[in-house]
């Protein structure tokens, strides 16, 4: 992002000391960009290049970044899988690309029907309202927020989770430790997700849907 920043809008500003955690790519360029005299609108208006340039470095560093795949994780995505009354959805910061790129490098993109991202919304609140919206039209149902179960790593999940009236399930294997994302009182929490049984098995929202396909 830095790299792409620069090119495009002459600078990064405050990036290098901006707190990612839970924000949407173009508010980290907001809050980085704007203390700098770069106002919102153009932002905006450069946010094409920016975005074709970011994705492009994005997909050459990806090789090469320390990212890894959680214990657990594929295999948890896995098993959801195979429930048809479950829907697996991305609600996630990054623009579309960018999360696709980074998801398609650990072999797990496609695991996911629909999601919502960046590209539809900069503000992180707004996602559960869009993502019933995107459900609606890949299932011809009509869900609620209270059919939703947000998992995340950071308080800015809890919030949007709970703003919404989403069931909130809260994770410490991000940059929050666990008496951070406790105090946020998540519907659920776990410290990891390597027992996918344990995970199943404990969401009585997510047991429900189990059972239901089982009977």
């Amino acid at each position: 992002m830095v790299q792409a920043a620069i090119t495009v809008y002459g600078t990064a500003g405050d990036m290098d000391t901006v707190d990612f955690q839970g924000k949407t790519d173009p508010l980290i360029l907001m809050q980085s960009l704007t203390p700098h005299g770069i106002n919102q609108d153009t932002i905006f208006e450069r946010m094409e290049d920016y975005k074709t340039l970011y994705f492009d470095l994005l997909q050459q560093t990806m090789p090469q970044s320390d990212a890894v795949l959680l214990p657990g994780i594929q295999e948890l995505l896995h098993t959801l899988k195979k429930y048809d009354n479950l829907i697996i959805g991305l609600l996630t910061g990054n623009f579309y690309k960018g999360a696709m790129i980074k998801l398609n490098y650990f072999d797990i993109f496609h695991y996911f029907t629909m999601g919502v991202f960046a590209d539809d919304t900069y503000i992180r609140n707004e996602m559960p309202f869009v993502a019933l919206q995107r459900l609606q039209a890949v299932t011809g149902t009509v869900f609620t927020t209270e059919d939703l179960i947000i998992i995340g790593d950071t308080i800015y999940d809890i919030e949007c989770g709970k703003t919404s009236g989403a069931t909130t399930v809260a994770v410490a294997t991000g940059w929050t430790d666990a008496e951070t994302l406790l105090q946020h009182n998540p519907d659920y929490f776990f410290h990891e997700l390597s027992d996918t049984n344990n995970f199943l098995y404990s969401i009585k929202e997510l047991q429900d849907c189990i059972q239901l396909h089982t009977q």
